[in-house]
């Protein structure tokens, strides 16, 4: 019965562990906030309202909120995406941007890349600036060198 007993326990952990091995690791949060610091500077900060990361550090989230304000960005947007591997937000649904120098843009889709210092969306974009509003397709914004660019479709209306 000894023998028995230690055999059938044996087969439990075995399964057990092996179960284990089969789940998916996620963190789930509510109104998470996020600061990135270099140097005891803050870079970037960003707030979500409902978050989940999974195992492999990607991440998404509602209600999204990022800032940087030696740049002078914030961008918001519905839903928010992060792919770890490729240091890329998908930002989707509502998305504003706020620039210091550029005004604010609108589109449904922005993608962000925190490494690179780069905007990019292939969708409409509405951009509103004291004294003129610009509608087009696409956006290229290189942060660092101030490179901002509707790509195609820009049709600029003046506001007197």
């Amino acid at each position: 019965m000894g023998k028995f007993v230690k055999v059938l326990s044996g087969i439990i952990l075995f399964f057990f562990m092996l179960s284990s091995y089969s789940f998916s690791f996620k963190v789930i949060s509510h109104n998470l906030e996020y600061a990135f610091y270099k140097k005891n500077k803050l870079i970037w900060s960003f707030k979500i309202k409902d978050f989940i990361q999974k195992e492999n550090g990607d991440f998404e989230g509602k209600g999204v909120y990022i800032t940087n304000k030696e740049k002078g960005l914030k961008i918001w947007a519905d839903r928010g995406f992060y792919k770890k591997k490729e240091d890329k937000f998908l930002l989707r649904k509502n998305v504003h941007l706020i620039t210091s120098q550029y005004g604010e843009v609108y589109t449904e889709k922005l993608l962000f890349f925190p490494e690179k210092n780069l905007i990019l969306t292939d969708k409409e974009v509405l951009i509103i600036k004291e004294g003129f509003r610009i509608k087009g397709k696409g956006l290229i914004y290189e942060i660092d060198t101030g490179n901002f660019r509707v790509k195609e479709k820009a049709k600029v209306k003046l506001k007197l």
